[in-house]
């Protein structure tokens, strides 16, 4: 028996073998984890022999490679595979002795086909691997009896925006209970979670009290002239806004009596001068007083804003009370006012904590407010910085972690104008490890004067409780309770390769995860066992619960979970080999393990309501927000796109959703790994609520999300839904899926294109790439085949005269949203086509598979793609390529050289042709022109041609154009002596309006001139609308309509919703859009609000 790493094996080879390079093991999961290998044939006497008996003794020496670590934080593989070891890796682990270790090589058949060639000391090795039958078991998912009843209590903190109602109603229950909870790790719980619902009490009122304000400094500063009209009407629009304020004064006055429980809370708290977990008998009762007061019933409905600060960036009241006491060592005279300025969010939980603190070490004039500088300052707020400011108070201004810098910047200004000078300020600043070079903010830079205490990452409390002794006491606690007798964390190159790898660099962006895995060496009733286990921060106190729900109750689906303590979720860590763990299963066994996470989900995660109508149209639903953004451009106007937006957003919002849940919200291929014959979801609690998250409580999102990142066919895709909607009930799926897709799709484009633009991320531009092109195509495909539900298609597709050949952009296609779709009126051009019996094909510049995709949902009968480089029948599924076999090395040698540019990327779907193109300002953009002809005329590609579009540089073989592609056409189904009408807008469509009888272009058409020299008629309306405008003038030459005509009138939709609403919108003017935005005073109001 020989103990590699973490799990025993009997291994046995049979002779000859090649003696050095890698030895994989089996993990739990059934795959093979890899070690290279150095091994020697010994003799009892110690000299080496090399005889080749199937019998003998070897000596392996175990070299740990560095395991490179793949999480999804990062966009890596899920945090708990680890990779195999590359041929390149410099940073090596030496052998210890005790990793030298000696086995009985017998028996075992090699599988020559697995050899890996790995160079060390000269030779290759085997992959050694054991039978199936040896596979360790995983751990079962049950957790502490203690930690399951309390976490149990808790189970509303599945939603993190419980209302202001919830909210009074559970700290009411925690105060009146509080002596009641045990005094062990649970009173600390008690008292985390009564902080934190306190401080989103205190957070919510004043965003309540403040309410809405308008500012109209920006459109004063575009009309200077007109600057005291603004200022006179912003005065008008705030008037209500006072008034309200004295309306509310009794709330105001509860507030003040709110804040003053709390501080006498707090202060209490360190009444030994340390932080203890206590609540006194007249606080409690002073508080649960204050608790059945009668509030607005519009404040009860109110949902609070997320402290990412405890919810996502591993950060603790601990780390608040450590910049504290940096505050106390630096500034220590006592005499000196300060004022604690809290930025809401965060300020409204750490700012009366830190005056507490410094109360109690005796500061005898402490006091704190709260404000958010990209809103108005409230009069209440005012009053208490311009007291601080009479009495030369230090204000000490504390936050979340500083990004760019420009809200910080926001807040010195605001205290500057208050009279304050840069030297009374000083900025408590916790660093975000995505951010550590946070002082080259030039924003940072201008405020050189103020003084800077941050909190460094290595500094946080669960990093530091990470690092403590107290780990290996809490592991006993919970091996024992599944039957183990003791438990040690031991040092293991594997996990400390995978924390050293995670720790010695920053993360790829914020709201990253603490994470540290641990080799724990286990003794039981089997014996010796060595198991790895995951600690992964998860949030602070209530906020982080959900985590420990969701693990316990998606037990079989997730990896199982020991426990949770200090906002630490801990998890048993399955090795993977570093593969792509779902490359190789079966698409069907697939299908099945998503639809059943995802049921499962709703069936265990349900929330009492869905959220979506209370978080749209103030941004708390990232989704709707950024989805309601893409959308809004079909009013082809930024000012009406604005003004429309909030609209939209709510409407998103208001989409019913039959089964709310906790969404996972992230389904890519990385977030997956196996264990044996099981799927597993990592991340399965990070991404679904939170200030950067998605907060989508639709399962519709997941199955949108799980379409788009697996790439599920039309059919796997039908068969998800199918059985989801058999596991759940929920058959209003409908256009709500459809939205749901587009928020997927844009959601992920967004994320690709912020990627694309980090310089940190250089090393992933590629990944980011696809990432772009999968969400285009995706959001591109979707929105066809949601068009082609409006259209009014014939029975049979069939090829007959006279033949419609038309292009898509430009034509069919406008960029209605940030991606391409047809309008109404195209849609309706279409219907007209079918109902009077013509056949309609494609001659496009895009790729054969949208070519086909077009065809399926519009009932077309073919066409041409690549700029007419292949040709594909839909009737009988013939394809039939133009591009000949030079023309296809010259392009592959220019693929080449355009893949070796940094900062140029390539369709990969163009088969017969090249696109490439660069990113900037969030779109794809053409190659410089001298670049791309320079390239050609090196690499003598002489058969290739160059064309320049507003988005891409594609390269082409010289042979073949949109004309020689449509004759191929016509030839490949017979039909050559067709009458052909041809629709097109551009120069490349000049060479099909030459082979076609007739031609027609919609108004816009680039190379007027000549297309008229061909006989082309030009309709006086652009894009669809000029489609529409042909397709009348083809069915009635004359004018005038038929029964047809009003069949497909009659057939468009009579209730609309947002979707054809915004088709409509999008073949209307620009100038009556925008009156119209502008005449809705709600609209223009909402743009105008701080």
């Amino acid at each position: 028996m020989w103990d590699c790493m973490s799990f025993r094996r009997q291994i046995t080879l049979s002779a000859p073998f090649t003696t050095s390079g890698t030895f994989s093991t089996r993990s739990a999961s059934g795959l093979p984890t890899w070690y290279p290998l150095v091994a020697a044939d010994h003799r009892p006497d110690g000299k080496k022999r090399h005889s080749r008996r199937a019998d003998r003794q070897f000596v392996f020496r175990l070299r740990p490679g560095l395991i490179r670590p793949f999480d999804s934080d990062r966009g890596c593989p899920p945090f708990g595979c680890a990779s195999l070891p590359t041929m390149d890796n410099t940073r090596t682990c030496e052998p210890s002795q005790d990793q030298i270790r000696t086995f009985s090589a017998k028996g075992q058949e090699v599988d020559m086909h697995q050899l890996q060639t790995f160079e060390q000391n000269g030779a290759a090795s085997p992959q050694i691997s054991p039978s199936p039958s040896s596979f360790e078991e995983l751990l079962p998912t049950r957790p502490l009896k203690s930690e399951s009843e309390f976490y149990q209590e808790y189970s509303w903190s599945l939603n993190v925006f419980p209302t202001f109602r919830e909210i009074v109603r559970y700290l009411a229950r925690d105060l009146q209970r509080f002596e009641q909870v045990e005094l062990d790790w649970r009173r600390s719980e008690a008292w985390t979670n009564v902080h934190l619902l306190a401080g989103s009490i205190t957070n919510t009122l004043d965003d309540y009290l403040l309410g809405d304000h308008y500012d109209l400094s920006r459109a004063a500063g575009m009309v200077p002239f007109l600057r005291l009209g603004f200022r006179a009407a912003e005065e008008i629009l705030n008037m209500p806004s006072r008034l309200r304020t004295k309306r509310l004064s009794s709330l105001l006055a509860w507030r003040e009596k709110w804040t003053a429980a709390v501080d006498e809370f707090l202060f209490q708290s360190f009444a030994d001068g340390e932080l203890s977990p206590r609540v006194s008998s007249e606080t409690k009762q002073r508080s649960l007083g204050l608790l059945s007061a009668t509030f607005p019933r519009n404040l009860l409905d109110q949902r609070p804003r997320i402290p990412a600060y405890f919810r996502s960036r591993d950060f603790t009241h601990f780390d608040g009370l450590l910049l504290a006491q940096k505050f106390l060592n630096t500034y220590p005279e006592r005499e000196r006012p300060v004022l604690i300025a809290g930025l809401r969010t965060a300020g409204s939980f750490l700012g009366p904590l830190i005056c507490a603190f410094l109360r109690n070490q005796g500061y005898r004039d402490v006091d704190w407010v709260t404000f958010r500088p990209r809103k108005a300052i409230s009069s209440s707020e005012r009053i208490k910085l311009q007291q601080a400011f009479s009495k030369d108070a230090r204000v000490a201004i504390v936050d979340e972690p500083v990004l760019s810098g420009s809200t910080l910047a926001k807040t010195v200004s605001i205290l500057r104008g208050m009279g304050f000078s840069h030297s009374d300020l000083v900025a408590l600043l916790p660093v975000d490890p995505a951010f550590q070079q946070w002082k080259d903010s030039f924003y940072i830079q201008a405020l050189s004067r103020v003084g800077f205490l941050p909190l460094e990452p290595q500094e946080r409390y669960k990093q530091r409780l990470l690092e403590s002794a107290k780990i290996e006491n809490l592991f006993n606690e919970y091996f024992r309770n599944l039957g183990y007798e003791s438990a040690r964390i031991a040092s293991s190159p594997i996990a400390e390769a995978f924390n050293r790898d995670w720790w010695s660099r920053p993360p790829e962006k914020a709201d990253c995860r603490l994470k540290r895995v641990f080799q724990v060496e286990l003794t039981g009733p089997r014996g010796p066992e060595i198991r790895y286990v995951l600690a992964k921060s998860v949030g602070w106190g209530w906020m982080g619960y959900h985590a420990f729900l969701a693990g316990q109750r998606l037990a079989g689906f997730v990896s199982p979970v020991l426990g949770q303590r200090d906002g630490i979720l801990y998890t048993e860590w399955i090795p993977q080999n570093g593969a792509d763990t779902l490359s190789d299963l079966d698409r069907g066994t697939l299908v099945n393990a998503l639809s059943s996470y995802v049921v499962s989900r709703a069936r265990t995660l349900k929330l009492e309501s869905d959220l979506s109508s209370h978080l749209g149209g103030r941004g708390g639903n990232k989704t709707f927000e950024h989805l309601a953004r893409v959308l809004s451009k079909a009013y082809n106007s930024r000012i009406a796109a604005a003004l429309r937006r909030p609209g939209i957003e709510q409407e998103l919002a208001q989409q019913s959703c039959s089964v709310p849940n906790l969404t996972d919200s992230q389904m890519a291929l990385r977030e997956w790994i196996r264990a044996g014959s099981r799927l597993l979801k990592t991340d399965f609690e990070h991404h679904c609520q939170g200030k950067n998250e998605t907060c989508a409580t639709d399962s519709a999102y997941d199955l949108a999300d799980a379409i788009l990142q697996l790439g599920l066919s039309e059919d796997e895709s039908i068969q998800l839904i199918e059985r989801y909607t058999q596991g759940t009930g929920d058959r209003l799926l409908g256009r709500r899926l459809y939205f749901n897709k587009l928020a997927a799709g844009t959601w992920s484009q967004m994320r690709a294109l912020n990627g694309l633009r980090d310089p940190r991320q250089l090393h992933r531009q590629k990944d980011y790439h696809k990432q772009y092109l999968a969400a285009w195509n995706y959001l591109v495909t979707e929105t066809v085949r949601e068009c082609g539900k409006l259209c009014q298609q014939r029975n049979e597709i069939r090829w007959q005269d006279p033949i419609i050949v038309l292009d898509i952009d430009g034509v069919l296609d406008r960029m209605v949203f940030s991606f391409p779709s047809a309008t109404a009126a195209g849609i309706r051009a279409l219907s007209l086509f079918h109902a009077h019996g013509f056949a309609m094909a494609l001659d496009t510049a895009r790729t054969l598979r949208e070519v086909k995709e077009y065809c399926r949902a519009y009932g077309l009968v073919g066409g041409a793609a690549e700029y007419g480089s292949v040709v594909w029948n839909a009737v009988n599924g013939r394809t039939l390529p133009l591009v000949g076999r030079e023309s296809l090395e010259q392009l592959k040698r220019v693929r080449d050289a355009l893949q070796t540019i940094p900062g140029v990327f390539l369709n990969q779907d163009y088969e017969f042709s090249l696109r490439a193109f660069t990113y900037e300002s969030d779109r794809t953009r053409p190659l410089p022109p001298l670049l791309a002809e320079s390239l050609i005329a090196r690499l003598h590609a002489d058969r290739l041609k160059i064309h320049h579009t507003g988005s891409d540089t594609a390269i082409l073989a010289k042979e073949v154009d949109k004309g020689v592609g449509l004759l191929e056409l016509l030839g490949l189904v017979g039909m050559s002596d067709a009458k052909v009408l041809a629709i097109g807008d551009s120069e490349p469509d000049l060479s099909m309006f030459r082979v076609a009888n007739g031609s027609f272009a919609p108004s816009q058409i680039t190379c007027a001139n000549i297309a008229q020299a061909f006989g082309c008629q030009i309709v006086d309306r652009p894009g669809p609308l000029g489609l529409l405008g042909i397709a009348r003038k083809i069915a009635h030459p004359n004018g005038g309509t038929c029964n047809r005509c009003q069949a497909v009138d009659q057939a468009w939709p009579k209730e609309k919703d947002l979707f054809v609403r915004l088709l409509e919108v999008a073949d209307q003017k620009r100038l009556p859009l925008l009156l119209r935005s502008l005449l809705e005073s709600s609209a223009l109001l909402s743009l105008l609000k701080k």
